[in-house]
């Protein structure tokens, strides 16, 4: 039997560790937070929310069943975006403004060939300006990203005197566009939408000014001189056209935008890149849309006095160690054969519990990661068992705490020498978790100015902090509070790579 079915299993239920690798089965995992219903309240009346919270506490998770669950309304328009490689790191207002209007105008492409009898509610002027926004700003798309859009987009009912209509038009049926071409390109979907001789001299001077003549088959937006202001008039011409297409609420999710890698976990840098579209109040107010910004919990003190957490309220997303076992069990009932195994079938000791939830420290992503080690170390064992046993739950904990990405979960500016793996070392070396400077002066033979520069350090990271209680003497004390470092300290782990 493999170790699946020894458990009860019919896989692995912590082999996946990311939202992106869980999108098919994500409503039959998701554990909602107590904030949820009133973010989707929030988002669905139009009014815009940051979502803060540390890595690996689930906000891509939340923006992912945001996307699902609001997209199910009818008179919704939801959009996601994380991907940043065409925006500068500075000075990019413009930047992310034609990233939004190319993500909106690219999708709306889509649901108007699904819905193409919509089309007869908009007028002759609408569809002008709509076919001036298809040439400027849909992205050309694979036939394969097409068409995945093209099925993850509802239906939506329409009046038969709309469908008599359209079918008078006598156009393509909708599914023939991918499979007649490798991408589908701008000119593709206009022609598909009956568009194509849509042009309009005044349409473009009402957005770019007077032109003696203008070359619409060269036309491109990223070489085109666009203000914030004029993209912003775009905006809102295309949020009107979204309004006489009967939808109430334009909504914009942005994820993983404090990950984008040419910023290198730099706060400073982020919050550089952040703060242009987190602080313009006049985009957040507006009341066609809503915008909801996924963030690094650390750039709340970076961007504070520029952007206004306050007046658009912001949600924390933060687990209680309460929280963690349901949330992992229904994951595990998911996995399980009949649906009905837990944390308590897998690890029965409940002081074995107790420690998982310790050192997960609130994080859903790190307890899926720990009992992923714990599986991979029972999996090398070949008894017959129906849980975890105590060595593989042990060296579980062991390998995940040495081995733990302590790189990723601290912003640079704590420490510009990514130190933070030589401050743990020099705990373990001390072999204490309460410790004073004379401690750390002596273990490693240097003076105290040089120990108390460390101790600084250490509590930056957040792997100790000052003991409320002094020793005799009034000596202070410091006491470690990561409760991995804190394991290894325990197990007299001697130092990490």
């Amino acid at each position: 039997m493999t170790l699946d079915e020894k458990l009860g299993l019919k896989k692995n239920p912590f082999s996946k560790r990311s939202s992106e690798q869980e999108l098919d089965f994500l409503d039959n995992i998701f554990f909602e937070p107590n904030y949820y219903k009133t973010l989707v309240s929030d988002l669905s009346s139009g009014d815009s929310r940051f979502i803060m919270g540390q890595r690996g506490h689930g906000k891509s998770s939340i923006i992912n069943k945001l996307v699902e669950d609001l997209e199910t309304e009818q008179n919704l328009f939801v959009i996601k975006i994380d991907r940043f490689e065409s925006i500068p790191t500075k000075r990019n207002e413009t930047a992310f403004l034609k990233l939004i209007l190319k993500t909106l105008v690219t999708k709306l492409s889509v649901f108007l060939d699904k819905n193409r009898p919509l089309i007869k509610s908009l007028q002759q002027s609408d569809k002008e300006k709509l076919a001036f926004f298809i040439r400027l700003f849909f992205r050309t798309l694979s036939s394969e990203e097409y068409s995945c859009i093209y099925d993850n987009i509802h239906k939506v009912k329409v009046k038969n005197w709309f469908i008599r209509q359209f079918n008078k038009l006598g156009l393509k049926s909708a599914n023939t566009i991918t499979s007649t071409v490798v991408s589908v390109t701008s000119n593709i979907v206009r022609q598909t939408l009956g568009f194509e001789n849509s042009d309009s001299q005044v349409i473009y001077k009402e957005y770019f000014g007077s032109i003696s003549e203008i070359n619409f088959d060269t036309l491109d937006i990223d070489k085109q001189d666009c203000s914030k202001d004029g993209l912003k008039h775009m905006l809102d011409q295309l949020l009107l056209i979204f309004t006489k297409l009967e939808f109430v609420s334009i909504i914009i999710l942005f994820d993983k935008i404090d990950e984008y890698q040419d910023l290198n976990q730099d706060l400073s840098k982020i919050g550089a890149f952040t703060s242009e579209i987190l602080s313009d109040t006049e985009l957040l107010l507006n009341d066609k849309l809503a915008i909801g910004f996924s963030l690094w919990s650390e750039l709340k003190n970076e961007l504070s006095g520029t952007v206004r957490f306050d007046k658009f309220g912001f949600i924390d997303v933060r687990w209680k160690p309460s929280d963690l076992e349901p949330l992992i069990n229904k994951r595990i009932k998911f996995f399980s054969k009949n649906n009905d195994k837990t944390l308590v079938d897998l690890v029965p000791n409940i002081n074995d519990r107790a420690e998982l939830i310790k050192i997960a420290n609130k994080s859903p992503r790190d307890l899926i990661s720990l009992l992923s080690d714990i599986y991979r170390e029972q999996s090398n064992n070949n008894q017959e068992v129906s849980c975890f046993d105590g060595q593989s739950i042990a060296n579980g904990l062991v390998s995940f705490c040495s081995n733990y990405d302590y790189d990723s979960i601290f912003p640079s500016k704590v420490g510009k020498n990514k130190e933070i793996k030589a401050m743990i070392n020099r705990i373990l070396a001390i072999k204490l978790t309460r410790f004073t400077i004379k401690q750390l002066t002596d273990t490693f033979n240097q003076n105290s100015p040089q120990s108390l520069g460390q101790i600084k350090l250490m509590i930056n990271y957040r792997l100790i902090r000052e003991d409320d209680i002094l020793g005799p003497n009034s000596i202070k004390y410091y006491e470690v509070i990561d409760p991995k470092v804190e394991y290894l300290v325990k197990r007299l782990i001697p130092k990490i790579e």
